[in-house]
């Protein structure tokens, strides 16, 4: 199973969710920006990598938040949702086309990556947001 670690970057009651750009896999869907751990690297230094490389923006690793497992047809994955502090919001987006500041209670309304809707649903439940 591949770990991948997802980030949870809060602002103002809202949560960081980025779209998958064409040509990539699971164009169009949103999902908690992240990527794949390499070998021998830790979920936290894995998500600051790959936030630096996938939006061009410095971040700290917090605590592993949740982590949700998903076969995809290209295989399995284990998702590990990590709370992330942003040090600046001047995205430039390389794998994705879009990003917003959503809502908690609103995640469930937009195209989630399946292996994303067990972390929204933890996310809405931890905050109280339904």
């Amino acid at each position: 199973m591949r770990k991948v670690a997802a980030a949870i970057a809060m602002r103002g009651g809202k949560v960081l969710v980025t779209r998958r750009a064409a040509g990539q896999k699971l164009a169009g869907y949103w999902e908690f920006p992240g990527g794949k751990l390499e070998p021998g690297e830790t979920v936290e230094t894995c998500i600051v990598r790959e936030l630096q490389e996938e939006l061009g923006v410095r971040s700290t690793a917090g605590e592993v938040l949740t982590v949700s497992e998903y076969i995809y047809p290209g295989g399995a994955i284990s998702l590990i949702a990590i709370e992330v502090l942003l040090e600046d919001a001047d995205f430039q987006l390389t794998v994705h086309d879009d990003h917003v500041w959503i809502a908690l209670e609103e995640l469930l309304s937009i195209d989630l990556a399946p292996a994303d809707i067990p972390i929204a649903k933890e996310l809405m439940k931890r905050h109280g947001a339904n």
